[in-house]
């Protein structure tokens, strides 16, 4: 335990004393991802506005214009898929946060450990506009007067916040392993019919695998915007109690993981 306090301890550090430096290299990093285009950030929200009709159209041929969980199945699916776009973006993205920087974790000063949470900024600052299309289709069904505004900042915290302990551990092991990042590739790949997004957990009717589905923290992520949105506070103390309890669990895993493998991060990228 007195090494994962100390390998806390040392993340905290870097992430304090190099603020600015996140700041900065996120913005470099948002435009970086679109100087080769001449559309730049259109393509990333054309891709989504593409990803989400061709899901509807899918929604409406098989099961028809109906409700889940009391409210029309469109709005269902984008207040889950909009908070997913920005998770799966840190997972897919974010997770070759170290791997694709050979010049600079080769550099002996740059402060690797911060590179993690430098692409989780960057692709939070793209993702501000999926959230504001989402606030407009909101607005066009009629449910914007359900719109809690504490409860939606609260979970952009709760994203940000499991977003940047998740890639800790990730971008960790995509850099020194090939053959994990095989393996979470195709786990990536199914993930998103796991969670309540193209359709809701009311519908397992086995105990043990509607617990199993929730014990996944993103859950909780995408539920909350649902709620936000829509449903108002809906997630027990307790379930909130557990999620943040994950994210400390797992920026403990990662502090100790980017400290042990920082040494051999330039021999594997």
């Amino acid at each position: 335990m007195a090494r994962i306090r100390k390998s806390m301890g040392y993340i905290l550090l870097e992430h304090k004393q190099n603020t600015r430096l996140v700041i900065k290299m996120a913005f470099l990093n948002m435009d970086k991802q679109t100087i080769r285009s001449s559309l730049g950030m259109f393509w990333t929200y054309f891709h989504d506005i593409i990803y989400i009709l061709v899901f509807v159209a899918f929604r409406l041929l098989i099961a028809g214009n109906g409700s889940v969980m009391g409210m029309d199945s469109t709005i269902y699916m984008m207040t889950g898929m909009i908070p997913w776009f920005f998770i799966n973006d840190v997972l897919s993205q974010g997770s070759m946060a170290i791997r694709s920087n050979k010049g600079i974790v080769q550099s002996i000063r740059f402060p690797v450990p911060v590179l993690p949470t430098i692409d989780v900024c960057s692709i939070f600052l793209k993702r501000i506009f999926s959230f504001a299309m989402l606030f407009v289709v909101v607005t066009a069904f009629g449910y914007i007067r359900y719109f809690h505004l504490l409860l939606f900042l609260y979970y952009i915290v709760c994203a940000v916040a499991l977003s940047m302990a998740m890639n800790l551990v990730v971008s960790a092991f995509v850099a020194v392993s090939d053959d994990f990042r095989q393996l979470y590739d195709a786990l990536l790949r199914v993930m998103i019919y796991t969670m309540p997004i193209l359709w809701d957990f009311s519908y397992v009717r086995s105990l043990g695998v509607n617990l199993a589905l929730r014990i996944n923290p993103m859950v909780y992520v995408i539920k909350g915007f649902r709620d936000a949105f829509v449903l108002g506070p809906t997630q027990s103390a307790g379930y909130s109690v557990y999620f943040w309890v994950c994210v400390f669990v797992i920026f403990m895993v990662g502090s100790y993981v980017q400290d042990r493998l920082k040494k051999y991060y330039a021999d594997f990228v």
